[in-house]
């Protein structure tokens, strides 16, 4: 069995509201790596990652499961977690363990409450995060509503690098930043890379130069979707920022008038 440093080890977690698909696209990447030969789904009961007889009951993940795969002399553990806040516990301390979030928003829904529970504990641990817009193929699915919902929730820190189209009746992605198209086959599998169709290559450059001139603003190089950093805030009128030193402790517990030390407070003493 290979062994990594740590260097080498990348936790990547599935995050995401109830039915986003985390787990039929955890199962889809297994599968299109090569690591299984048949894809699993939530109804068949019969995912990598949903095998506890619980969670054929519910038809939903209840338990944080970790899968794993190797890409380029890393391993990459990818950890499928519940979407209901039900089971927040789980979420949470995946969460806390990641180098990367994966959030899952459904393209039926957009960024509904479940997606801003979660996205409060992503934001807490001040996680760097991809958002993938999923189940786009679905009659109901609107993707524009899902990316401006998104952007509502957590503002200009999201910028958008693909985007889906539909070219002669098959499912196509824009990816802005190779600025190339890839159309896929009805069954999946490695798609076709084209080039941008001419009616949509104004909307692709129109998204890259705006992507680009964000990620200069914020000094990012490379492929970020939301920096993992605490949101700057306003300082309230009248107040001023600065370093606070701390206070005696002396100040701060009472002594014993036997010179004692101090008395107990909240577990100190």
């Amino acid at each position: 069995m290979k062994v990594f440093d740590n260097k080498h080890i990348k936790n990547v977690v599935f995050v995401g509201a109830h039915h986003a698909g985390k787990t039929t696209l955890a199962e889809t990447m297994l599968f299109e790596a090569g690591l299984i030969n048949r894809r699993g789904t939530v109804e068949q009961q019969n995912t990598v990652s949903d095998y506890h007889d619980i969670e054929h009951e519910r038809g939903a993940s209840v338990f944080a499961t970790p899968l794993h795969t190797e890409w380029r002399n890393y391993k990459i553990n990818i950890i499928d977690t519940p979407g209901l806040d039900d089971f927040i516990g789980e979420i949470i301390a995946s969460i806390r363990v990641a180098d990367t979030i994966v959030q899952v928003i459904n393209a039926e829904h957009g960024a509904d409450i479940g997606t801003e529970i979660i996205w409060d504990y992503v934001n807490k641990y001040h996680k760097p995060t991809v958002f993938v817009i999923n189940k786009i193929d679905h009659e109901k699915a609107n993707f524009d509503q899902s990316l401006a919902s998104l952007k509502r929730l957590v503002g200009n820190n999201a910028v958008q690098i693909q985007y889906p189209i539909i070219l002669d009746g098959a499912q196509c992605i824009v990816d802005v930043l190779k600025m190339k198209c890839y159309k896929f086959g009805p069954e999946g599998g490695k798609p076709e890379k084209l080039a941008i169709p001419d009616n949509e290559l104004e909307r692709a450059t129109a998204q890259r130069i705006g992507g680009k001139s964000r990620r200069k603003r914020r000094g990012i190089d490379g492929i970020v979707l939301r920096q993992g950093h605490p949101e700057r805030r306003r300082t309230p009128p009248g107040y001023q920022t600065g370093h606070v030193e701390p206070r005696p402790l002396s100040r701060v517990l009472p002594q014993c008038p036997q010179g004692h030390g101090f008395w107990k407070a909240h577990g100190l003493h």
